[in-house]
């Protein structure tokens, strides 16, 4: 088989092999295969028609038009009642699938191929298309989704192999392939390095990508409004993600807080395992890892006073510990065990409210999880309207704490607005804290609009929210406008922060999944006997589209993960050694290029400085001229002549024709001696001809040339 030959069946195979994978959701069988032959021969008549010069908008009439015939026929074959009945309808439909994804095929390699071959850049194109098939496969990959697509994921888990090692290795694969259509027809040698460089880089990439976590913990990570069922009166309610960064500056504390956005919503960030049912009041699991309770003349912020929000200490448990905060024999409450898995790093611990205590937990897959803990909460499950009796705030907070809780801004505005409120509750509830609170949700719910299209960065942005027009805002204006109603009401409240998942989404399971986008900021009034109690605003209008629960069989999966004693469980003993050689192997592979990369500049550094250390070789000041040429591009071409390219090359160095000149005389035996002949004067030449290089050479492209650590691999 010639090389021409060899060359066109390759590109046959891989535009085959991308047109099935693009199509292997769409076609039958009978049309992948038919489309595969389509492949192939769409490819060689590319070849044929290029061959004999037929013009390229010749090319591209032929493939267009086998495009549109093939679809047509294949369309009226399968409207034809008589062809039906003439095959059977069965065979019908596999002579359309045939007929329509065979040209289809055929035309678009026509189109590819062609173009590829009059226009090399379109090369780039045709790899892409090769590319585009393998990410297309792996697309529902992406944002943390390990178990799809299923059809790879599942034999993947089954071989006991995490699938992103696995899909890594596909982008490996995929980018190899890119580069060698890329660089096939070039010479095999420039060819084998850029491949290497290619693989090395996506090596590094993935180690990169596979040691980083795919989102700070929490970290503009939000999402749209929460979407609830019928019965529940927070109709809908706001999502958005925060940072959470330590420290307890007041800016970092801010940072806590959700911030406006949509990225990364999807991304999970933790598994959570109960241990029985419950259902919380409302519909919705809070998670909270920070509450803001301190006025500081601008905002609130995580209070400084000692003993206050006990509940709201969110270091990583080192032993087991109680948590203060829920009252004793609290009301309308009930107990659950948690264990939490977290899939992405945090800085600070979330817990399930309202926690009573804490404990660390053995990591069950360090390959899968960062860390986990266990938790002991006290849910609020009791109808709240039950709770309307109840008094605010505990007997034995103090002055100061009273005080803390019901700070807010002077401006009169809160105080007007609190008092309409209240005046629009009939005699027996307008003394009722939770009725008050409810007033305020109802108030809020119907006036405001949820939107991440306004940003309020004043002084007092809460005052510009709500008292602003159209009042859009998102779930942090939300939680403070109650908070400060609530509290020129007289009424304990803070703000807190952390996550939110609507109970509906464990199905009948006992996990739950949160992802980055149900962080969230939600408002709480401390009733007497009860404890800290949501009060979530839910808009009646909203220009955020809430996002439908698409990841259960994630959220299984996680699970069960989760539940593990020991990742040793999750292959059988037996595979062990070969699954350790493959990660070892893995693992030292960046080192290896590592130790590569810096061999390969020890080299080109000894080389270049070779001539001076022994000047008797004359052969190492030539061999250091070549490197300084090649290193900018100047490449002596295989079977041409030294002095024909010294002459070639005489307007960037003319020192190289001296340099060859004595270099030849030495060989042939016409110079006296290394020492007094071919010794240092050709060293000196050799350095003339490094200092020429670079005069005549752009700046750029000879820094390229000078960190390029492999630029001598082509002097001959």
């Amino acid at each position: 088989m010639t090389k021409r030959s060899a060359g066109w069946l390759l590109h046959a195979l891989l535009l085959a092999v991308a047109f099935v994978v693009l199509a292997y959701p769409l076609a039958l069988d009978v049309g992948l295969i038919a489309g595969a032959v389509g492949a192939v021969a769409g490819t060689l008549v590319a070849e044929t028609m290029v061959a004999n010069r037929y013009r390229v908008w010749v090319t591209w009439a032929f493939g267009f038009a086998t495009l549109a015939v093939g679809w047509f026929a294949a369309k009226m074959l399968l409207a034809s009642s008589a062809f039906a009945l003439a095959l059977t309808p069965e065979a019908a439909i596999h002579v359309g699938e045939m007929l329509r994804w065979s040209t289809t095929a055929l035309g678009a390699c026509v189109i590819l191929r062609a173009t590829a071959l009059r226009f090399r850049v379109a090369l780039a194109v045709e790899g892409s298309v090769a590319v585009a098939a393998v990410v297309s496969t792996v697309a529902a990959h992406r944002d943390g989704m390990i178990v799809r697509p299923f059809s790879f994921a599942d034999w993947f888990w089954q071989q006991g192999l995490d699938p992103v090692v696995a899909f890594l290795g596909v982008g490996i694969g995929a980018s190899l392939l890119l580069a060698g259509l890329l660089l096939h027809g070039r010479s095999r040698s420039r060819g084998l390095i850029q491949l290497l460089l290619v693989l090395l880089l996506a090596v590094v990439m993935a180690q990169w990508i596979r040691g980083r976590d795919p989102s700070v913990a929490q970290k503009n990570a939000v999402g749209g409004p929460l979407k609830k069922s019928q019965d529940d009166p927070s109709r809908k309610g706001g999502s958005t993600g925060g940072g959470s960064k330590g420290g307890r500056s007041e800016d970092q504390q801010n940072s806590d807080l959700p911030e406006a956005g949509q990225q990364g919503r999807n991304r999970p960030a933790a598994v959570v395992l109960f241990h029985r049912d419950v259902q919380p009041s409302g519909g919705i699991f809070y998670f909270r890892h920070a509450a803001f309770s301190q006025f500081n003349g601008s905002r609130l912020v995580q209070t400084t006073l000692a003993g206050v929000d006990p509940d709201a200490r969110s270091d990583f448990p080192l032993e087991r510990r109680p948590v203060e905060g829920v009252p004793e024999n609290a009301l309308g409450r009930t107990e659950v065990a948690t264990d939490v898995a977290l899939l992405t790093r945090h800085s600070r611990m979330f817990v399930l409210t309202d926690a009573t205590e804490v404990a660390p937990k053995a990591n069950p897959d360090p390959a899968r999880f960062q860390r986990a803990y266990s938790v002991v909460s006290e849910v609020v499950t009791g109808d709240l309207s039950q709770f309307v009796g109840q008094t605010a705030g505990h007997p034995k907070w103090t002055d100061r704490t009273w005080e803390l809780y019901t700070e807010l801004p002077r401006d009169d505005r809160y105080h007007q607005l609190a008092a309409s409120l209240q005046s629009r509750l009939r005699e027996e509830y307008n003394r009722s804290p939770l009725a008050l609170a409810l007033m305020v949700k109802k108030y809020l719910e119907e006036t405001t609009t949820y939107s991440f299209a306004r940003k309020y960065q004043g002084d007092e942005p809460t005052a510009e929210f709500l008292f602003s027009e159209d009042r859009k805002g998102y779930c942090v204006h939300l939680a403070h406008a109650a908070a400060y109603l609530m509290r020129a009401l007289g009424l304990p409240a803070r703000v807190s922060a952390g996550y939110a998942v609507e109970a509906r989404n464990m199905g009948s399971g006992s996990s739950l999944l949160i992802k980055q986008g149900d962080a969230h900021a939600w408002a709480e009034l401390y009733l007497q006997g009860l404890g800290w109690v949501p009060i979530e605003i839910a808009p009646e209008k909203t220009e955020v589209e809430p996002t439908p629960f698409q990841e259960r069989d994630l959220q299984q999966m996680l699970g069960e993960m989760a539940r593990r004693e020991s990742h040793t469980e999750r292959v059988p003993a037996s595979a062990w050694p070969v699954m350790k050689w493959l990660r070892s192997a893995w693992n030292a592979l960046p080192w290896v290029f590592l130790g590569l990369l810096v061999l390969a500049y020890i080299v080109k550094a000894w080389r270049a400085v070779a001539p001076h250390v022994n000047p008797r070789r004359p052969k190492l000041a030539y061999r250091a001229a070549l490197d300084r040429l090649s290193a900018v591009g100047w490449i002596r071409d295989r079977g041409e002549p030294r002095e024909r390219f010294a002459t070639r090359v005489a307007d960037v160095t003319p020192s190289l024709k001296p340099l060859t000149a004595g270099l030849t005389g030495y060989v042939l035996g016409s110079v006296e001696s290394p020492e007094s002949r071919a010794g240092a004067p050709l060293a000196r030449l050799a350095r003339a001809v490094g200092g020429e290089v670079r005069r005549s050479t752009p700046t750029w492209r000879w820094l390229l040339g000078a960190l390029n650590p492999i630029s001598w691999w082509w002097s001959r």
